[in-house]
């Protein structure tokens, strides 16, 4: 029985056969709906022997990271669905497991060969790129599955290598933040000296017990003269007033004015007031005056 005819085996950089063929996994998968997601690795297998499984058991381990990478895996088999989906269960493939019984895909690619009651595929692997053209291409003997997983890296730039870790996280320590900034070890001590005599200044001056006494035999003897004894600090009041006492003392003699400061001195010293007499100053002016006549 005569064998069937093929096309060639696309050459790298032609454009990928399409094909729309159902899945193991049920419905059905349009190559040109995956390469516009990105890479596709489309491995062939023969007659689903256990090398096929071994090699696609080798695809299933690095799945996880052939998808991160951006690529998916589509297998396809001159197969009826029922054999398609045991070598499915058997391989542990998660993703794609195409039957090709109408060998429509098997013979655009170039790949069908056998007699006509047992046709089946020439094991092969493609890499086909998201432009839908063939990227590399393999035929009798596929190669190991990482090296599938590295073209595809190649073509996509995925996963992206581990960023270098900064500075700080290389060892290096960022600044601390600043404390806030402390005051000279001398400034509280130099504030709390100013601040002293400031305090001191509002409290009142303790005197002494003699002064207190003094001050004491003063006011009485000025109750008992009638007039006010003005602090040392405290306004004169009125010049009129002030100037009497003076126009007073030059009007007695000098007996008169020893008299009082005698009396005046005995009254601080004994505490009591001496009143000057009535009328001394008038008689005084009245004896001066007799004199004048």
């Amino acid at each position: 029985m005569a064998r069937t005819k093929t096309a060639g085996v696309p050459e790298v950089g032609a454009e990928a056969p399409e094909f729309n063929l159902p899945s193991a996994q049920g419905g059905q998968l349009r190559l040109s709906m995956r390469t516009a997601r990105g890479p596709v690795i489309l491995v062939f297998y023969g007659e689903g022997d256990e090398e096929d499984v071994r090699y696609f058991g080798e695809l299933a381990a690095l799945e996880d990271e052939i998808n991160m990478a951006g690529g998916t895996v589509v297998g396809i088999g001159v197969s009826e669905p029922d054999a398609a989906r045991e070598f499915l269960r058997k391989s542990g493939l998660k993703s794609y497991v195409l039957y090709d019984y109408a060998r429509s895909a098997t013979r655009a690619y170039g790949l069908l060969e056998g007699r006509k009651s047992d046709e089946h595929a020439r094991p092969a692997a493609f890499v086909i790129g998201g432009d839908h053209k063939i990227a590399h291409a393999w035929t009798g003997e596929r190669p190991e599955a990482a090296e599938l997983l590295r073209k595809v890296s190649e073509i996509t730039g995925l996963p992206k290598p581990a960023e270098e870790p900064e500075a700080d996280d290389a060892g290096e320590k960022r600044p601390a933040a600043r404390a806030p900034k402390e005051a000279p070890e001398g400034a509280e001590k130099a504030e709390g000296e100013a601040a002293a005599p400031a305090a001191e200044a509002e409290k009142p001056k303790k005197m002494s017990a003699e002064e207190r006494e003094r001050i004491k035999a003063e006011r009485r003897a000025a109750r008992a003269e009638g007039k006010s004894l003005k602090q040392p600090n405290e306004p004169s009041g009125d010049g009129a007033a002030g100037e009497a006492p003076a126009a007073e003392r030059k009007r007695l003699s000098p007996e008169e004015r020893e008299k009082r400061r005698a009396e005046r001195k005995a009254a601080r010293e004994a505490g009591d007031g001496a009143k000057p007499e009535a009328g001394g100053g008038a008689n005084g002016d009245a004896g001066e005056a007799g004199k004048e006549g």
